[in-house]
């Protein structure tokens, strides 16, 4: 019904597959624009996951049912980029081949570099509809100079997010400059952002301009916002509102046009809620919103990204390009990457060093031996009382039982866990602990 559909409305060229060996075998040595797959049909989820493995920026299109809903966002989780429910509608198919075919151009061609070229976020790369939807908000932003509030997990890309914005903003030809504000000494936090006059303070033997300055028709990136002190807070809201700074000891105010960028992997709501952050500030802040999802909510993306960094490692050391293993993708998408995006990275650079010294393709037991990847064989696993936890589990646990132990305090217990004050409130805000009462 769907072939006939589909050659009767325009399209030249339509491959059908009786079953999934032909499928596979069509994918494997055909160029295609699209793929239509029926998820209905027996091992049809299976052969997503196989046609997202082999062609990672092929658009599918699948045919699901009314009772079948679940299976269809479990099928767009997976990369599946649009479904057409059953019975078919002629409109409806047609309308999804045809946004599939305008993503397919978006992308095309398909090696390493060329992919980063067409996203336009160089390497912020991803071909899931959340990482699109990223993408898409990143271009509705970056015209404007609102300020934009990104949030997500370490490791997700946000500073690439950050950049992304400023390349495609009116600003792109001034500095983008950025900043950990948890790297900054709270007595320096001031200074460092704001500048100082000479002779403001002991050692302030000539003037310095500070970051805003600095990034003077351009764009400002401050990552880990949360960790800014209460008085530095206080000024950073006031130079937002008057695009205005005043070094420590200066009498003047100097006019900057900065766009800031601020981003936070922590709650900055529970972090206002707890009285860490300011609530004016946050809702200056966030203007714009854009979260970045974490790997495990986007694996389709991995079988790409490993592709790139890999390509990448290789033409950057001058190397020949190593073939990865199918079964060996898989193994590495079954992983969770608690450290996202650079926990693969540098997966993936440890894996092209140990093994290139070989003109192999790298294999399943590569991947095992270098990857925390939990095999279903492993001893521990099959151990009875073996539950596998997230890692952001087990340190709020390991915190709390040692803040139990110190009765409360936590001087003591950021000494005992080997980290400072101001980075066991953070994960405090992080994990949702109320502050103590005074």
């Amino acid at each position: 019904m769907a072939t006939k559909i589909l050659r009767q409305n325009g399209c030249e060229e339509v491959v059908e597959a009786t079953d999934n060996t032909v499928a596979e075998r069509l994918l494997k040595t055909q160029s295609m624009d699209v793929a239509v797959i029926d998820i209905k049909m027996p091992g049809g989820m299976q052969l997503l996951r196989t046609a997202i493995r082999l062609t990672p920026l092929l658009p599918v299109v699948i045919f699901t049912s009314y009772a079948t809903v679940k299976q269809a966002v479990q099928a767009m989780r997976l990369g599946a980029v649009d479904y057409v429910v059953k019975p078919v509608d002629a409109n409806d198919l047609l309308t999804a081949v045809h946004r599939a075919l305008e993503r397919k151009r978006v992308f095309d061609p398909v090696s390493a570099s060329q992919i980063e070229t067409k996203t336009g976020f160089g390497e912020l790369l991803g071909t899931s509809r959340a990482m699109q939807a990223v993408f898409d908000q990143i271009r509705r932003a970056a015209p404007f100079k609102s300020t934009v509030l990104i949030t997500g997990e370490s490791g997700t890309g946000k500073e690439l997010v950050a950049s992304a914005i400023h390349s495609l903003s009116d600003l792109s030809k001034g500095p983008f400059v950025a900043i950990n504000c948890s790297a900054l000494p709270i007595d320096l936090a001031e200074s460092e952002l704001f500048g100082y006059e000479k002779g403001s303070f002991t050692g302030a033997t000539h003037p310095r301009r500070g970051l805003f300055e600095a990034a003077h028709e351009g764009t400002l990136f401050l990552d880990e916002i949360g960790d800014l002190e209460m008085q530095v807070q206080t000024k950073l809201l006031r130079v937002l509102e008057e695009q205005k700074v005043r070094r420590l000891g200066a009498t003047q105010s100097i006019n900057v046009n900065v766009r800031v960028v601020a981003a936070s992997n922590v709650n900055l709501t529970t972090a206002v809620k707890m009285g860490q952050f300011r609530e004016d500030l946050y809702y200056r802040l966030n203007v714009i919103h854009i979260p970045v999802p974490p790997l495990r909510d986007r694996k389709s993306d991995i079988p790409l990204l490993v592709r790139v960094f890999a390509e990448r490692f290789a033409e950057q050391n001058g190397i020949a390009p190593v073939e990865i293993a199918d079964r060996c993708l898989d193994r590495i998408a079954e992983y969770d990457w608690p450290g996202n995006v650079r926990e693969l990275k540098n997966a993936v650079e440890r894996l092209m060093i140990y093994t290139a010294d070989r003109n192999l393709a790298i294999g399943e037991q590569d991947i095992e031996s270098i990857l925390p990847i939990v095999r279903p064989d492993d001893s521990e696993s099959q151990r009875p009382d073996f539950v596998p936890r997230r890692l952001d589990d087990v340190e709020r646990e390991m915190i709390l039982n040692t803040l139990a132990h110190t009765s409360g305090n936590r001087t003591q217990g950021a000494a005992m866990l080997g980290i400072s004050l101001r980075t066991l409130q953070r994960k405090l805000i992080q994990y949702g602990v109320p502050p103590q009462k005074t």
